[in-house]
């Protein structure tokens, strides 16, 4: 994020010099008097009303010139243009307001330099070979994550998934009682209440005991985790860090890219990411009730590619340059020629990358679906092009298949993804709502060839904005524990029947209209 800000301050600089130079004159007009007047506190009295009278003349030329540059860096950034229309209708509105909202809300302008740097490599790892009986359009993601996002395949991984939280969280809890040299963690929600504890504890007690324990929360996401529990772990010597902390007096400009990421590596030997967030709630114990979410864990190569990750974000929090090839970070227990090698790749998305990795991967997996690409996303306010290749999909044949909420956690997103059902029913594709509370898991599956586990919300925010991971893992058993996973939440879930959904009310529509002009930014 260091490289957005030459943008802005290379800008603010150049304003604020153009702004001290052009006010100079109306400083010496209203600060020159008579060569008789030497009482120095008469001169600040009698200046005053008139500095306060130019500033008054020179305020609205100087903002206009701001609205002005503003307006222009926008129309240079603009590569999604709902957004930059929004951005534009907020600085016609708001000027001030939206001047202040762009510099903290605004563009990633280090992923602009990175995209006119980025070169893609020609050479495919020599690894990939060892698969190369793989399906075209299997190989064809896979070098399109290693190009875009620089993945390393990783062929010897084990794979676990995880459904809900009980499980997931007795899974991690076991693993982290279990460390013996280092826990990197990190977690967009980390809330303090009785699973929070749990964890925290278990934390100190590992720290206490010896054991190098990271950790990183979001400043946006955790912001009710409270100095007291980041304190207490603090102090058992948890090296805790917060991810581009919210500071409203620095105006940061970084306020927009959080990190949505949940990472937990122990020792080498085991990884975990997914959809689960630390808090009751992700236990089925909050307002929305029971809660469907999908998680997995890794061994083998993957947990390295998570490692490097975590400490990609590590650095960012903290500044320390550590290397995943570090000794420090190898794991104790070889992999074995015994256990199931299943290739996969360790995805990152977010700020900075030349391009949206992750979203061109979900392309690249609906545009090659020959059979179904069955989706579960919380919130589907994708990009127009996702939408486009989800319809086309539809009508070229292909089983295409919706899981998304039966009620929404954030108000916006809820009604944005209604706005896309009708037109998705229309074209083919098949959605239900899940009624058995909320679902939140994010995963894909592509005919039997590619199935897809992580963070990443099928929305701009996810896809465009944040720091993300997924998993794409390249096994047919995978794939069918996933599509057999679907199935079972369709049964807890009420398809959407076009005759039925063209008669919703007409507040609906408002509301679904309402939420797509703010679809670009959630």
């Amino acid at each position: 994020m260091g490289d957005k800000g030459w943008v802005w301050k290379k800008f603010l600089t150049i304003a604020a010099v153009a702004f001290l130079v052009g006010l100079s004159p109306y400083l010496i007009q209203a600060v020159v008097t008579d060569a008789d007047s030497v009482n120095l506190a008469l001169l600040a009295r009698s200046s005053l009303p008139r500095l306060a009278s130019a500033a008054r003349q020179y305020v609205p030329h100087i903002l206009a010139i701001y609205v002005t540059a503003t307006a222009a860096l926008i129309f240079l950034e603009g590569r999604n243009p709902d957004r930059t229309i929004l951005w534009l209708l907020t600085l016609a509105f708001l000027p001030v307001l939206g001047i202040i909202l762009y510099v903290t809300l605004g563009p990633d302008m280090k992923r602009l330099k990175t995209r006119k740097l980025f070169k893609p490599v020609k050479s495919y790892p020599s690894a990939a070979l060892a698969w190369g009986s793989a399906p075209a359009r299997v190989r064809k993601t896979s070098i399109l994550a290693y190009r875009n996002a620089s993945a390393d395949i990783c062929e010897r991984c084990g794979v676990k998934l995880l459904v809900n939280g009980e499980e997931t969280f007795r899974r991690i809890k076991e693993a982290l009682s279990k460390a013996e040299r280092y826990i990197n963690i990190e977690y967009f929600v980390f809330k303090d209440d009785r699973l929070g504890r749990e964890i925290a504890d278990i934390l100190m007690e590992r720290s206490s005991a010896g054991v190098r324990v990271r950790m990183s929360v979001d400043g946006v996401g955790s912001w009710r985790m409270g100095r007291g529990l980041k304190n207490k772990l603090a102090s058992a010597g948890v090296d805790i860090r917060t991810f581009m902390p919210v500071s409203f007096p620095a105006l940061r400009n970084g306020l927009n890219f959080r990190n949505h990421r949940k990472i937990v590596v122990i020792d080498g030997d085991i990884a975990f990411t997914g959809g689960l967030n630390v808090g009751t709630e992700y236990l089925g114990e909050g307002p929305l009730g029971a809660w469907r979410d999908t998680h997995a864990s890794f061994t083998g190569d993957a947990v390295r590619a998570l490692n490097a990750i975590f400490l990609s974000d590590w650095k960012i929090c903290s500044g320390q340059g550590l290397s995943a090839d570090d000794p420090q970070f190898s794991p104790r227990h070889k992999t074995t020629d015994e256990t199931r090698h299943i290739p996969a790749q360790i995805v990152p998305g977010g700020a900075g990358q030349a391009w949206n990795a992750i979203e061109q991967l979900y392309f690249m997996m609906i545009s090659e679906s020959r059979e179904r690409i069955w989706i579960t996303t919380p919130y589907l306010v994708p990009s127009e092009a996702i939408l486009e290749a989800l319809r086309i999909a539809a009508l070229s044949g292909v089983d295409v298949r919706l899981l998304i909420p039966g009620k929404g956690d954030h108000f916006l997103s809820f009604w944005a993804g209604n706005f896309n059902v009708e037109d998705l029913i229309r074209s083919g594709v098949r959605i239900w709502r899940y009624r058995n509370g909320f679902v939140h898991a994010k995963t894909l599956v592509m005919d039997d060839a590619i199935a897809s586990v992580g963070t990443a919300n099928l929305d701009n925010r996810s896809l465009e904005i944040n720091f993300e991971v997924q998993a794409f893992i390249y096994d047919a058993a995978i794939c069918e524990e996933l599509a057999a996973q679907f199935l079972d939440d369709i049964g807890c879930a009420e398809e959407c029947v076009l005759s039925s959904w063209e008669k919703r009310p007409l507040w609906h529509r408002l509301l679904e209209s309402a939420g797509r002009l703010w679809s670009s930014q959630i």
